[in-house]
């Protein structure tokens, strides 16, 4: 988030604070009815909330994250 997103670290930690609490608040029983094991967090929340950030920062929820150009090499 700092060097392709060139968020400050005060933007980066709200960031990752919404992220958090949207991707990994609710967690799921680890095991179906059937017996099958699954995920304990949901990774489409997980996505959903990448995406947000990413649109708010003004670029397309599903640019790749290359950058020749970037000011910050982090």
């Amino acid at each position: 988030m700092l060097g392709r997103l060139q968020m400050t670290v005060d933007e980066c930690i709200d960031a990752y604070l919404e992220l958090s609490d949207q991707a990994f608040g609710k967690w799921r029983v680890p095991l179906t009815w059937t017996g099958k094991v699954c995920g304990r967090f949901d990774s489409g929340a997980l996505e959903s909330v990448i995406k947000q950030i990413i649109h708010a920062k003004g670029l397309a929820e599903d640019a790749l994250f290359e950058d020749e150009q970037a000011r910050c090499k982090v």
